[in-house]
């Protein structure tokens, strides 16, 4: 999860792509479904006991500051089946109603639907050309290389 390495490691990538979005060089939209799931994963014991600096006050402050710099879309409707994990399918109907040309993920069932070979991602590719989905290693090269052409 982005938010989650975002949050627990200020200094990767997951980080840097957040920070893109918090000076506005790219608009990150979030839905308060995924604002309630980014909580509840950055909240389990399990996850605060792995990442000792996600305390209850660290991710308040997290959330409130994301909060504070994403569009934050109230009702996202339900457009897209993904049989595969249907977990992810808020992340991509978030993606078609906000018109976003780009979701950041490190969800190899999402980032799976970019690849050709696979008949999902031929689908998913046919039915939805406008969307590339990048993990954020390959999504801070592309704006850094977008930016300085």
């Amino acid at each position: 999860m982005v938010f989650l390495q975002g949050a627990a490691n200020p200094d990767g990538p997951a980080a840097a792509c957040l920070r893109l979005a918090e000076k506005g060089h790219v608009e990150l939209c979030i839905s308060s479904e995924i604002l309630s799931e980014v909580r509840d994963v950055l909240t389990r014991p399990k996850i605060q006991h792995r990442f000792s600096a996600l305390t209850e006050e660290t991710v308040s402050a997290f959330l409130t500051r994301v909060s504070r710099f994403a569009l934050v879309v109230s009702d996202v409707p339900r457009v897209i089946s993904l049989p595969r994990d249907f977990k992810d399918e808020k992340y991509l109907d978030l993606t078609v109603a906000t018109g976003a040309e780009c979701l950041v993920s490190r969800d190899n069932d999402l980032l799976d639907l970019m690849d050709a070979q696979r008949p999902e991602g031929q689908a998913f590719r046919a039915t939805f050309p406008q969307i590339t989905i990048l993990d954020p290693v390959s999504f801070l090269r592309a704006f850094s290389k977008q930016t300085s052409e």
